[in-house]
Formats: C-alpha cells, structure tokens, sequence
C-alpha cells in the first residue's frame, strides 16, 4: 500500500486549514479577484499589442506607394489623400483615379469604383446612413473588406472623383501599394500610440498588485501559527511553502482562469466591440497572440502565489524570531515612509526640469512611474504616524481613562503593517480618482470658447478657406450662384492684404454688408470688432487674428484678377437664420477640385480636435474605473479582515470593562481614525501629483467636485467601517469565553 507524500498531505492540510479558519472565505475570495485581476490586466497587455501589430500591419498593406519615392517605377494611379467627418467624428478617405485596367486593386477592395463612386467602410456606410447621407462621397459601389481596414470598426472610403473632382496639379502620381516608403492614412493617425495605451493599463495593474498584497496576508494569524508549528516539528522551508501553497492554490488557479477568459472568448468571435468605447477588435489579430492571453494567466497566477511564498512568515524556533522580523518589519514600513515625501517632490518636480518639446515621452513615463511610486510608499508613511499617534493615545489615557484608547493605541503602535493594509485602498482610491480625471481630457480654453461660439450663432455662419491656385474664377463663380438662397458672401482679407494696411478688410456687395449691419461705402471705412453684428464678429475672430477695428468695403467678392482672390469668404444668411451646412459642404465637393476650397463652421476645427481628445480620454476612464473597482473591492475585503481580526482581539474587553460602548471607543481609535486621517493626507497628495498635469490653457485641471465627492464617498466608508468593526466585536464578545490565557 503506497503512502502518500508528505509535500502531497501538507497541500491538502492547508486547503483544509483554509477552509476552516473563520476568514478564509474571505481571503480565498480576496486571492480569487487578486489573480483574476492581473490576468485581465496581462491579457489586457496582450490585446493591445495585438490590435496594434493588426493596425500596423494592414495599414502598411494598403498605404499608397507614391511616385516621387520610386522615380523608376510607372504610375498606375492619382490619389491623393483627404479629410472629411462623420457624426462629428474625423476620419480618412482617399480620392484615387486609376490610369489603366492592370491597375492593382488596393487591399480589401473587389473592383475599381467607377468616377463618381466610392467604397466605403461598414462602419462609414452606417455613419452617414445614420446621418441621412450614405450618398455624400458619391454613389456606393461596394463595402471594402475587413482585409483592407486597420481594424473591424474604422471609417475608411476609396472614392473615384468626377472630373469636376479630379485637379491633376492637386493630385500626385502612384506605383503601388505597400509598407515600403508608403505613407499611412486611416485609423493609424486617429488612435493614441501604442505606448500610451500601454501606460494607461497600469489603472488596472496597480489596483491588482495592491489587492494582491491586501489578499495575501488576510487571516495571517493563524497562518503564522501554522507555520511555527510547522517550524516547531522540524518542517523545512519546503514544508513550510506547502502548507502556505496549499491554502491559497485553488482560489488563485480559478482566478488565473476566469482572468483570461473574456479574452480567450474574443478570440473565438471575428470580432469584439468593447463595451461603452464602442471600438472593435479583430478576432483575427487576438488568435495570433493566443499564446500572450495564456501567459497572461500563468504569469498572474505565478505571480500571486509568489508573493504568497514571499510575504508568509517562515516562524522558526527561537524567541527572538518574531523580535527580529518585527524590528525588520518595522525598518521597512520606516524607510517606505521616509521615502514617501522624496519622492512626491520627485514625481511633482523632476520631470519637469527636462524639455518638454525633446522628452515628452519620457517625461510622463517618469511622471507615471513616481505615481506608482508614491502609491506604494504613502500608506507606510500614514501607518508611521498613525503608530507615532497611538503611542501619544495609549500615553493619554491617564487623563482621559479610555480604556477603548488605551487598546487601539498600544495596538495601532505595535502593528503598523495592519495600519497600512487598513488605509491602502483610500490613498490608492484617491490618487487614482484624480488622474482618471486628469487624464479623461476634456474641451481645452479653444475648443470651449469655440463651442460658446456655436452656441451663441448656430450655422448661421460657415467660413470657406480657399485655394486660388486650385481651381478657376469661373469655377468657384458657378459654385457660389448655386448656393441656396438667402445665402450672402462676404470676401475678408488679412491686414497684409487690405488696404488701409494694418486692418482686416471685409469686402461684399451692399445687400451682404447690410445683413451683418456694416455700412455700404466705396469708400474704405473702420469699424470696431464690438460694434459689428455678432456674427461678422464672430467670423472675424475665427479666420483672422484681429485687433479692436477692421475695414469694410463694398465691392465684389470675387475680383476679376484672380491672383488677388481672397483666401477667406464668409457665407452668411440674410434672415439671421441658420445655413443649410450640409448642402453647402455637398455642393462645394460636388463641383469643384478636391480640397481646393474648405467649409467649415467658425471654430470647427478645435471642437473636431477636442472631440477626438476626448475620445482618447474614454480610454483613461475605460481602464481607470474597472481599477478603482479593484481598489473598492481591496479596502472592502481588507477590511472586513480586520473587522475580524480586531474583534476577536478586543472581545475580551467585556471581562476588563463590563462596558458594551468601549468597543466603540476602541474601533474608533483602530478604524475610523487612522481611515480619516488618510482620506485627509491623500486628498493633500492627489492635489500635489496633480499639478504638473494642469493646463489651465488646455482645460485640463483638477476638479475639486470629483475629489470631494471621493473623499465624502471614502469618508462614509470610514464609518461603516467602524460601525462594522464595533458590532463585530460586540458579537465577539458575546461569544468569547476564557479557555486559560
């Protein structure tokens, strides 16, 4: 009969002891979201390189080979690359003419679309659709493939230009398709780097590094006692991890699974939409790094029962052990704490010293970094002073006769390392909650004085930019008598232009300078920017940096030698009433050369840039809120671990005081204090770590809303928490008989 081995029956004897010691529930839950945690965190790592090799390298596939980079090879096609917007959103399209039959097909693409037609993305395709325009850059000829897009979901078109379109001299000569020397377009200039997404994901892997320490050592007690009878009977280290592996294995294997499997799922679909970002992901490009998702896995939960092997406490023989590891404990937790505020001066101060312009990149790694940094090292600098301060609470109790005081503050003295487990979650939660809102980047001082503008005139005024080089008199002429009626134009120069020179000159015919209320001279006349009508006001501010005045004119808006033409026009409605934009933006690319002139409402451009920051900005929230979830749930488990770790040692209490309200007491100087006192020292150090991200210009600063709402939010959980701690010991206490202590 064979016997069991003894590494085999001491597994078994810590997945027993586990389970039966009264907070081991709770920790093998705590272990289970831990390892969850950082497998989803890992495969999050994953995805993202994933998705952008996927990016990468379609968008290589399909990038167009101009001929300027390859004098030796025939052109076999014009294009030329442009701009356009879709449900407010900015996206790329490609006007591309084949000059032969031989001409190869770009990636995802099934026949050349003839003039006048386009092939546009799925997503495209819904989006003006959705807009009531599926038509806008011509007659759809076909769906492009998810073979010719950089991912599932981007808005991409190839369109054929009509020979109204077509402007050779705009346009510029291709060989081919290809990553060599070819120039990208598509979602690669849209989406954020690689490198910053990546950063991004420390929202989620800090939060699960710091519930993975809160985890490890819940229920430690009775962990350690094992351990030094383990030590006592002659165990070896070996048996010692045994006996630790065995209590936290399972919770931490079934966590390393459930972890992976949202991605391992996405890998069996084509593609994902993530949820609330609405961006898909390649079903495809995820298999390709099936084996980084796995990894993922076996690193978080290697990762996790490591630090399990490394935080348990080996308990050797000997008295002085526990002395010996208590001082040393007691030597970190002091050096952590003095480190602290070194490196909140670092973090707020030494990436600023470097060149923003040459070291961007560098200075918010570092930046990020002494973040992390700080996160780690400020609950021992709150444990410190909260020992410091229940030393001083013991000390009072001569005067006070607390005997509530007296525990709480010999055991708040003598156990630091709990102090810290206690207050980790609140500093981590608080930090964390400032830069998710720091860095969700909101309208900038521009794009906000821009949509103040919209606002206040609607589209009762579109501003044209145009090119006189790339298109006739004749041509923008015919343009503008087909513009809808009650449309007016106004031509407005820049003072270097103008005549008296200085002054931006509006020039228009009489019925046009009347409906923004300007007099009708042919004599140059001044005004000030205050005394015009709102709108050329408006016009003014948007198209020309200008002074206090400027010149009006009246004359033609069009002058007859088109070398002088204007650069500016401004399209107002006679009535007051708002233009019909998009009729005018469809009449403007229907009937003249591609990009030769622009429309677009005053301010536009800085509210299409802010709402793509903004875009990016979700990314920070996406990641950021799952963290501060991880957070919660840390403080919350961690704390109901030393809810019941503090009302066992208190239960005795009733025996010394006969006294039921001394619980209270106690758990106020245990829990509540050393809670608030963080909430206080965390809200002073998210404002610190948050000043080199503040750009009053950008828009970009700390609200003090979202932070008070926070600590509110954390304070009613200090109360709780006490309130919990209280009652538990009550009900400690009155099952707590003496057995001859």
């Amino acid at each position: 009969m064979s016997r069991t081995p003894l590494s085999v029956q001491l597994l078994r004897m810590g997945w027993a002891a586990g389970r039966r010691n009264g907070d081991g529930a709770v920790r093998a839950i705590a272990l289970l979201l831990a390892a969850a945690s950082l497998a989803l965190g890992l495969s999050a790592v994953a995805a993202v390189c994933a998705a952008y090799d996927g990016i990468e390298h379609r968008t290589g596939e399909r990038a167009l080979q101009f001929q300027d980079a390859f004098p030796d090879r025939p052109a076999v096609a014009v294009a030329r690359s442009d701009f356009d917007e879709a449900e407010g959103r900015q996206y790329s399209l490609v006007y591309l003419r084949p000059l032969s039959r031989n001409t190869p097909l770009p990636p995802g693409l099934d026949r050349w679309p003839a003039p006048g037609e386009a092939v546009l993305s799925p997503q495209l395709y819904q989006a003006l659709r959705a807009e009531g325009a599926p038509s806008r850059l011509g007659k759809v000829a076909g769906i492009i493939h998810e073979s010719g897009l950089s991912s599932p979901g981007e808005r991409y078109a190839y369109v054929n230009p009509t020979d109204k379109q077509l402007d050779k001299a705009g346009f510029s000569a291709v060989v081919g398709f290809g990553a060599e020397r070819g120039l990208p377009a598509g979602d690669v200039l849209f989406v954020s780097d690689r490198g910053k997404l990546l950063t991004a994901l420390y929202l989620i892997l800090l939060p699960s590094g710091v519930m993975a320490v809160v985890a490890v050592r819940m229920g430690s007690t009775g962990r350690d006692k094992r351990i030094a009878l383990v030590s006592a009977l002659g165990g070896s280290p070996r048996h010692r991890l045994c006996l630790t592996i065995g209590e936290s294995v399972v919770p931490v294997l079934a966590g390393a699974v459930l972890g992976t499997l949202p991605a391992l799922l996405a890998m069996t679909t084509a593609r994902v939409r993530l949820p609330w970002i609405g961006y898909w992901l390649s079903g495809a490009d995820l298999r390709h790094w099936w084996w980084a998702a796995a990894l993922a896995g076996c690193v978080g939960a290697a990762g996790t029962l490591l630090l399990v092997c490394v935080m348990h406490r080996p308990g050797k023989q000997g008295s002085t052990r526990p002395i010996q590891l208590s001082a040393r404990q007691r030597q970190v937790i002091r050096w952590a704490a003095m480190a602290c505020p070194l490196l909140i001066s670092a973090t707020v101060w030494g990436p600023a010293l470097l060149d923003p312009a040459q070291y961007a990149d560098l200075r918010m790694k570092l930046y990020n970094a002494g973040v992390v940094a700080v996160l780690a090292t400020f609950p021992c600098a709150v444990a410190l002073g909260a020992g410091a301060a229940g030393t001083w609470i013991a000390n009072s109790v001569t005067r006070t006769g607390s005997s509530g005081a007296l525990v709480a503050g010999r055991h708040i003295a003598a156990h630091p390392g709990v102090t810290a487990r206690l207050v980790a979650g609140v500093g981590v939660a608080l930090v964390l909650v400032s830069q998710v809102q720091l860095k969700n980047s909101q309208f900038g001082e521009s794009a906000e004085a821009a949509q103040d503008t919209a606002h206040r005139i609607g589209h009762s005024v579109v501003l044209l930019q145009v090119d006189p080089a790339r298109l006739s008199r004749d041509q923008f002429a015919d343009a503008l008598r087909q513009l809808p009626k009650n449309t007016e134009s106004l031509a407005l120069y820049p003072p270097a232009d103008s005549a008296p020179k200085g002054l931006p000159l509006i020039q228009a015919p009489c019925a046009a300078l009347r409906a923004v209320e300007l007099p009708c001279s042919q004599q140059v006349t001044t005004t000030g920017t205050t005394q015009v009508a709102l709108r050329i006001a408006e016009a003014v501010h948007w198209s020309i940096p200008a002074g206090e005045r400027v010149a009006v004119h009246e004359g033609n808006v069009l002058p007859d030698n088109w070398k002088k033409a204007p650069r500016n026009l401004v399209l107002i409605s006679s009535d007051g009433r708002d233009l019909a934009y998009d009729q005018i933006k469809q009449l403007l690319r229907d009937n003249l050369p591609v990009a030769a002139v622009t429309p677009e409402l005053p301010g536009e451009g800085w509210l299409v840039g802010a709402r793509n920051g903004v875009a990016h900005g979700r990314w920070v929230v996406f990641f950021g809120v799952p963290g501060l979830l991880i957070v919660a749930l840390a403080a919350a488990l961690g704390n109901l671990a030393e809810f019941l770790h503090f009302s066992r040692l208190v239960a005795p209490l009733s025996v010394l005081t006969g006294r039921r309200k001394v619980y209270y007491s106690a758990a106020a100087w245990a829990l509540l204090a050393p809670l608030l006192a963080a909430i206080a020292t965390s809200v002073i150090v998210a404002s610190w770590l948050a000043a080199p991200q503040e750009s009053p210009a950008d828009g970009i600063g700390l609200s003090d809303t979202t932070l008070s709402a926070t600590a509110s939010a954390l304070a009613v959980l200090a109360f709780l928490t006490w309130w919990w701690g209280a009652r538990a010991a009550l009900r400690q206490a009155a099952r707590w008989r003496p057995y001859g202590e």
